[in-house]
């Protein structure tokens, strides 16, 4: 009986080139603790953040540190670097807007790594999916690689 139902699955690739680590190991206990929800993270190796699947712009902050990007009602928020709120935009360029169909490998957002550095924030990325409770069966993480890092069953 179990063949007959067809389960919703979202593959997630990393929306940068870099170190793929668990949620649980980022220097950040909001991320950590998975207090905004499950996910994965990324030590930056270029500075341009793409869509890690094809969906649409439903988030973009007014500081262009974070965009979220939502497929089958999942939403996908992708943070960069820590505490880089406080640097109120500046370093960052933002190609889409809110509404903007997306396909995976699409160019969201670019930033200055040297400019958000030299401010004492760390650059590590994070991925995390902000309605786990609503939304989610279950997820499954590989976690290495740039092909698929992680699958989302979808409630």
């Amino acid at each position: 009986m179990f063949g007959f139902f067809s389960k919703k699955k979202i593959e997630v690739c990393a929306p940068i080139k870099g170190r793929i680590m668990d949620i649980v190991e980022v220097q950040d206990e909001v991320f950590s603790a998975k207090m905004m929800g499950d996910g994965f993270a990324v030590e930056p190796e270029s500075d341009c953040i793409t869509s890690p699947c094809d969906g649409r712009v439903v988030l973009i902050a007014g500081t262009k540190h974070a965009i979220a990007i939502e497929k089958e009602g999942v939403q996908l928020l992708i943070h960069i670097g820590l505490d880089t709120v406080e640097l109120k935009g500046e370093g960052f360029t933002v190609y889409v807007k809110e509404g903007d169909d997306v396909k995976k490998g699409d160019k969201l957002i670019s930033f200055d790594a040297d400019y958000i550095k030299s401010q004492g924030k760390p650059l590590t990325t994070m991925l995390v999916i902000t309605n786990m409770d609503e939304k989610v069966k279950s997820v499954e993480k590989t976690l290495k690689g740039e092909d698929i890092v992680m699958t989302v069953e979808v409630k």
